[in-house]
């Protein structure tokens, strides 16, 4: 046996393997999938009633993707520039995406709609907007894939006089 070491470069590479497996089995925090729902196509979007959302626990980094749903020029910008500047000791506000617009316009109010199961970063998101609860919804994605955004905001006519942006 004498020349023989032991192996390392395979214990390090099953250290890789394992953790890059483990990395894509167990889904980040605010993802999992609540008991009892069903994994069917299409993202579930349900309106809440005003008051019924509670703040729990915020995550650190908040992704947002701004839309607009208007017509006016520069408001998705400025709404985002609004909400980088928002970010706190905290909670941090990200947008990983350009802002762009809603698939359909015009929208009348503007539209917070959070993709984790938890509402809370959506919640806080539409406070930083100056909106309530009710303008809160939830959009899961089917079967617990994991969205690119935690948070999208859909603007409305209703935001466009906030930033000072006209028609």
């Amino acid at each position: 046996m004498a020349g023989r070491s032991f192996p390392w470069r395979i214990v390090i590479a099953g250290l890789a393997v394992a953790v890059v497996v483990l990395t894509l089995l167990i889904p980040p925090p605010g993802t999992r999938k609540a008991a009892g729902t069903t994994g069917e196509a299409g993202p579930e979007d349900v309106r809440a009633e005003p008051g019924s959302l509670q703040k729990g626990n915020v995550p650190d980094t908040v992704r947002v993707m701004i839309r607009n749903g208007t017509f006016v020029d520069g408001l998705a910008a400025k709404t985002q520039l609004m909400l980088l500047r928002s970010s706190s000791d905290s909670m941090v506000v990200v947008t990983p995406f350009d802002p762009s617009n809603a698939p359909e316009r015009p929208c009348r109010e503007t539209v917070v709609a959070s993709h984790l199961e938890d509402p809370s970063a959506a919640v806080v998101v539409a406070g930083l907007l100056g909106l309530g609860d009710g303008n809160v919804v939830w959009e899961v994605p089917p079967g617990g894939e994991e969205p690119d955004v935690d948070v999208t905001v859909y603007l409305g006519m209703d935001m466009k006089d906030r930033f000072g942006v006209g028609e």
